[in-house]
């Protein structure tokens, strides 16, 4: 039987899974290798941080989607990765040898910063782990023993969504002490690189809701009450999320694969353009071909092309060619009930958008969890 190793329980993972258990090819052996039994879904969370959902509501248990697709899990993680002899090494001291195998294990947060930020800061990625870091945070801000005083590093669209994410639930506490949110960019800009009329609503949302935005002021220190600006501004802050862009897992410098930035540089079929026999999505891979930003959208429209490559392995086919979307439909949270949604360079900010946004990650959610 063709042995097919999954690393990793990133979206895209998940959906080809989920696609497999429909399909399901025969003469394969595959195997998930996470090292939670779980995986979060990342368009949940600024609903969670904000508190409209549960912490539970964002989690895709893998052993259901394991079992029907007839799927081995491993739940440890992967630390190695010999491509020329395909065998993967992992935490618990076992090699598992494979025929193909797949990466998707994420980024994690790009963290560039002073000492004394790294210390304190607390990495969006990985999602659980923040999302868990935050509950504790206002749980300790409900009994009086933290100040509800927050700052986020780094104004992309996440950071942007996070600070008002943050900024709502702490206002929803009530508490006498006035809740505090900083978003601290060290560019000049909001969005960088973004679209100019998402980043004008999204600056209008900001001054709304109370955020305290200061662009261009690179951070100097941290500690575990404020941070400290290059300009010597002080901003009050018990908790500090750095949304700093994303890095690559750094196992991977050592596997031998081709790499772009320290990520895993695949071609049209999502394999490794040095070693045909391993494949890349999500935020593991580099397209060569086609550029793209580090976005969920393009993690989940690679599951079905990932299943369908694992099918045509098994039958001995050509494998397709993934072409990725020019443009795609961003829905960004406003904290509260709300979403601006844009495409095509056109921004738009109505009642309706929170409901698609709700609509779409729930209904992924269904899928991925049925």
């Amino acid at each position: 039987m063709m042995r097919i190793l999954l690393i990793g329980g990133g979206h895209t993972h998940v959906v080809a899974l989920r696609r497999l258990a429909s399909m399901k090819p025969a003469g394969l052996d595959i195997h998930l290798v996470s090292p939670e039994p779980s995986t979060s879904y990342s368009g949940l969370l600024p609903g969670h941080i904000a508190g409209h959902w549960p912490r539970t509501a964002l989690e895709i248990p893998l052993h259901p989607l394991c079992h029907t697709s007839g799927t081995i899990l491993h739940t440890t993680r992967a630390t190695a990765l010999d491509p020329s002899a395909r065998i993967a090494g992992l935490d618990n001291g076992r090699e598992l040898a494979f025929d193909y195998a797949s990466l998707d294990i994420g980024a994690i947060a790009a963290v560039d910063a002073p000492e004394g930020l790294a210390a304190v800061g607390i990495p969006v990625k990985p999602l659980g782990p923040f999302a868990d870091q935050w509950s504790a945070f206002v749980s300790s801000v409900e009994a009086s023993a933290s100040p509800p005083c927050a700052a986020v590093i780094g104004a992309g669209t996440a950071g942007v969504e996070l600070a008002l994410s943050m900024k709502y639930r702490l206002d929803s506490l009530g508490q006498s002490n006035p809740p505090r949110v900083a978003l601290i960019e060290r560019g000049k800009v909001l969005l960088p690189g973004g679209n100019s009329s998402m980043r004008g609503q999204l600056e209008k949302e900001l001054k709304r809701a109370g955020v305290t935005v200061s662009k261009g002021e690179p951070v100097a220190d941290a500690d575990g009450t404020c941070v400290r600006l290059a300009s010597g501004m002080s901003v009050p802050a018990s908790f500090v999320a750095l949304a700093t862009g994303a890095r690559p897992q750094s196992w991977l410098a050592g596997t031998g694969l081709a790499l772009h930035d320290g990520f895993v540089s695949v071609g049209p079929t999502l394999q490794s353009i040095s070693h045909p026999h391993v494949f890349a999505c999500g935020d593991t891979a580099h397209l060569t071909f086609s550029p793209r930003p580090k976005a969920g959208v393009f993690a989940v429209r690679q599951g079905a092309v990932l299943a369908e490559q694992i099918v045509r392995l098994a039958a001995n086919r050509p494998l397709s060619e993934y072409s990725p979307q020019t443009d795609y439909l961003k829905l960004v949270s406003l904290g509260r009930r709300r979403a601006i949604a844009e495409k095509w360079g056109i921004s738009l900010n109505l009642p309706g958008m929170w409901a698609l946004k709700r609509h779409i990650d729930f209904d992924f959610m269904k899928g991925a969890r049925d």
